[in-house]
């Protein structure tokens, strides 16, 4: 049934609302499409429509919509202490539960067992920056201010995070700021070395080596990287990568910042996605399905060794000198504990694991003969399937963008949202989805692209 203020909600939207990653004239012409309501896998849209979210909002509805038990665990918080700041020695119960309730959750042997609560991801990644940074300073090394991302890479659009993205799209009308450097990314179907998977020698992680030795070790602060690279196409990394980049670091005493935005709290199938290649980093940053975008939170956690040096090597008198207004946000910490709860309850990690293998098996041997898919990638619930030109790697038609877009498109009129990725069609439903519902997906997926050819 359609919404009965739609036509009025759209025009206001039309007026009012500005839309990431839209163009101004093209939003004038067609409209929003207005959410209205959502459970489980599905949302319900404004003209009476219900379809399948297929990518979890921004990979980040891991729980699925319409969880009553988070939304009366922020009314319980709300009714007695909405909001207070976490500067100085404030704190509240919340944030104290979720920090021990994440410590709890990583593997024991990476001690990382201090956290800062973020609004987001992009915070937290700016956080991190700050502390690499100050963390080079007090053991001696204030000239260590260079920050490494890769290519491809998304950190986040706020200054120092949108520098270390390195994703041509978002630099259109900026530059990044020059002590942030780019350098390869496993991205094995486009090896820009022109190897294949079964005769990889890492030059990925050998590029990182040049990169510091160009730059120079001692100007050098840390490295930031994504287990699976998200926003960049679903990019799984080869066996050896990260025992390699962690060699490096370790050589060249440059800090880890490990990017758990889009993979922690089960996404891959692992509660964090360091569990499937041993990587134990320095700082991790995490937000997205912390709380299922429910409310915005994210965060960093600080290894031992990194805090260690903080509280002992920082001079007498001089504060932690990083704060956000939000910071450790109580009603945002208990959204974040009654979806972690929902989550591990639930068995949702084993069930993006199993139901997350079947739907990219499936995709991968129904369009194994299909002329443009050339690759179907993924762990967990992330999948992609990448599309280009028969017998290479060009764009479909030349156009970037264009086949999986169109794809895209067409999915979302049989009643799927699924994501052009660049070259790729993404899918990352949420982690609750059953084997038939993953079969819906599915059934769609490869309709279209039969459709399309």
């Amino acid at each position: 049934m359609p919404h009965p203020d739609l036509r009025l909600l759209t025009d206001l939207d039309r007026e009012h609302v500005l839309h990431p990653i839209s163009e101004f004239r093209t939003h004038e012409k067609k409209g929003a499409r207005i959410v209205t309501g959502g459970e489980g896998i599905w949302l319900e849209l404004g003209d009476g429509r219900r379809v399948i979210d297929g990518f979890s909002g921004l990979f980040n509805i891991n729980v699925g919509h319409g969880r009553r038990e988070i939304a009366d665990a922020v009314h319980r918080q709300m009714q007695e202490v909405a909001y207070y700041p976490a500067f100085w020695d404030f704190s509240t119960e919340p944030a104290i539960r979720l920090a021990e309730r994440i410590a709890g959750l990583l593997p024991a042997d990476r001690e990382l067992g201090h956290f800062l609560f973020t609004s987001g991801g992009s915070e937290a990644n700016e956080t991190a920056f700050r502390v690499a940074r100050a963390y080079q300073a007090v053991r001696g090394a204030p000239g260590r201010n260079k920050i490494i991302s890769r290519r491809h890479a998304f950190h986040g659009i706020t200054r120092a995070a949108g520098s270390a993205t390195r994703l041509p799209a978002y630099h259109i009308f900026t530059s990044t700021d020059s002590d942030h450097i780019e350098t390869a990314a496993p991205y094995c179907f486009r090896c820009e070395f022109g190897e294949t998977p079964d005769r990889c020698s890492l030059e990925c992680a050998g590029a990182v080596e040049e990169t510091i030795e160009r730059e120079g070790p001692d100007t050098i602060a840390a490295i930031i990287v994504e287990p699976v690279m998200g926003t960049g196409g679903i990019l799984v990394p080869p066996d050896g990568y990260f025992e390699r980049l962690q060699e490096i670091c370790r050589a060249y005493d440059i800090l880890l910042i490990l990017d758990e935005v889009v993979t922690g709290f089960g996404r891959t199938g692992r509660w964090f996605g360091m569990e499937h290649w041993d990587i134990h980093p320095d700082i991790m940053c995490f937000a997205k399905g912390v709380t299922s975008g429910y409310l915005p939170l994210g965060g960093l956690a600080i290894s031992d060794r990194v805090y260690t040096a903080m509280r002992d090597d920082t001079p007498e008198g001089v504060p932690f000198m990083v704060g956000l207004t939000y910071n450790n946000h109580p009603s945002c910490c208990a959204a974040a504990l009654a979806n972690l709860e929902i989550v591990e309850r639930e068995g949702l990690v084993t069930n993006a694991r199993v139901v997350g293998e079947q739907l990219r098996k499936r995709l991968a041997e129904e369009l194994a003969d299909h002329p443009k898919v050339a690759d179907v990638r993924g762990v967990g619930m992330l999948v992609a399937i990448e599309c280009c030109e028969p017998g290479g790697k060009e764009p479909v038609g030349g156009e970037p963008m264009s086949y999986p877009a169109e794809v895209s498109h067409r999915c979302y009129d049989r009643g799927l949202i699924a994501r052009a990725l660049w070259e790729n069609v993404a899918l990352a439903p949420p982690l609750c989805t059953s084997p038939e519902e993953a079969d819906q997906i599915a059934d769609l997926v490869i309709a279209v692209l039969k459709e399309i050819g």
